[in-house]
């Protein structure tokens, strides 16, 4: 189905405007450091933007909107390595010829966002893709967010309408849902949420325990019983990140899931999984996916990689008229993007023990064990992740450190973040553009910052 305005000239100059831009954007292919005279520009720039918004950012970061694959342009001209994505929604790395072409085609049309009252053919598409990508569950539907944070908004609504006056929802300690009226409560971090109204009843369980595989689960399913019986007739819902990203990416194994959505079920609970950050980034395209979980599942939230956030769920939960909507599904960019990525990560070599994103995994962590063994003995710590979503932790692994860490890796030519807090950790949201060359140069800036910041 064609869509927008269309002609023979119209596609030329598409065509044309594609070959141009992305010529231009591939010249943005190595680290740099900020032209002559502009060395300052950024900070006199973000000083004026804090004032606005009344907050300082993090990084001295702001995009010329030039970039290639793993690279990323600043205004004052440097070049860096961007390992984090806007906090994951970069998968495919910057100028991807995909989103060039995207935002080319949706210029045709004759609006910026896709209203969720009077539709386009765009949402009908993307939507039945995503479904098409989780038909060996029993998840039949799926409804348009403003944000990951929205998309759990709907899950809980859909949940409490089923299931009230049932609202208590069982959550897990280092858990992060996002930073709405409602799902900060289910974030587990109480500074997120400092001098806000407590409005959700939520209790928080132990996660997956790497350090105690054996003992985990019964840790895990003693709280739960505990709460249980002490109010079995308040809960809706268990909800929980297969990959805890907030926390440093923690994760479990089938078994430890199995058995705790098995005991959900039992008690009459719908399982909810959060996948906005996890979503397109472990050894298939939905974790859930990866740990053989299919069965239980009775929502899933999505996000970031996906382009549009929004919440998938079974034909049970389908919520009566009126209660989830909105203005928006997305931008027509958005939308559009979002069906193209879901065909080329299904169609390419991605996905399974021997695709892209598990050799990513792999080579990252066996990188960093060779520097924890040698050249950065005692100075790296915990190693560990899935898929593209890789943490490591640094001297004594505390915010201060981390922080320290992490700025300085930038300012070196290397864009990371943390996660967590006792312990902090370094994370990287790897762009599946990287290179072995691209990989080599960023072990190296590695293993320069780490003795940079821990004498």
């Amino acid at each position: 189905m064609n869509l927008g305005a269309e002609n023979n000239e119209i596609k030329e100059q598409i065509n044309k405007l594609f070959s141009s831009i992305l010529i231009e954007q591939q010249k943005i292919n190595a680290i740099k450091g900020p032209d002559v005279g502009k060395e300052n520009l950024i900070q006199t720039i973000l000083d004026d933007f804090a004032s606005d918004r009344g907050a300082t950012l993090f990084f001295n970061y702001l995009s010329s909107g030039k970039g290639h694959g793993p690279f990323s342009q600043l205004v004052d001209g440097s070049v860096k390595y961007d390992l984090i994505e806007g906090i994951g929604v970069n998968l495919l790395g910057h100028s991807h010829p995909l989103y060039i072409k995207a935002h080319l085609e949706m210029a045709t049309c004759d609006t910026v966002m896709c209203g969720n009252l009077l539709s386009y053919d765009q949402a009908r598409q993307t939507t039945k893709a995503i479904l098409d990508s989780v038909k060996n569950s029993r998840l039949k539907h799926f409804w348009y967010a403003c944000s990951g944070s929205l998309s759990n908004d709907i899950a809980l609504k859909i949940i409490w309408q089923k299931k009230a006056p049932k609202y208590k929802i069982f959550a897990f300690e280092k858990a992060f849902a996002g930073r709405s009226v409602a799902t900060q409560d289910i974030t587990y971090n109480a500074g997120y949420r400092e001098g806000m109204l407590k409005t959700i009843p939520v209790t928080h369980v132990p996660h997956y325990d790497y350090t105690d595989p054996e003992g985990t689960l019964d840790k895990t399913l003693r709280a739960l019983n505990d709460a249980w019986n002490a109010e079995p007739d308040a809960y809706a819902a268990l909800m929980m990140e297969l990959v805890q990203g907030e926390a440093g990416f923690i994760y479990g194994t089938k078994e430890y899931y199995s058995a705790i959505f098995k005991w959900a079920k039992e008690k009459g609970l719908y399982v909810w999984v959060d996948e906005v950050q996890s979503f397109a980034r472990t050894h298939q395209l939905f974790a859930f996916q990866m740990f053989g979980l299919d069965e239980y599942v009775d929502v899933v939230t999505i996000g970031k990689v996906a382009q549009v956030c929004g919440a998938i769920y079974t034909d049970e939960l389908n919520p009566k008229k009126g209660l989830i909507a909105g203005t928006f599904n997305g931008s027509m960019v958005a939308l559009d993007t979002a069906r193209k990525t879901l065909r080329y990560l299904q169609e390419g070599n991605f996905y399974g023990p021997k695709g892209r994103i598990a050799e990513l995994e792999s080579i990252f962590i066996n990188k960093l064990k060779y520097l924890a063994n040698n050249s950065c003995k005692g100075k790296i710590g915990y190693i560990g992740g899935v898929g593209t979503m890789i943490s490591f932790e640094v001297g004594d692994s505390t915010l201060d450190l981390t922080n320290a860490f992490i700025k300085n890796l930038f300012n070196n030519g290397v864009i990371a973040f943390s996660a967590g807090k006792n312990p902090a950790r370094v994370r990287f949201l790897l762009p599946l553009s990287l290179t072995d060359h691209h990989i080599d140069e960023i072990f190296k800036i590695i293993d320069t910052t780490v003795h940079q910041t821990i004498s």
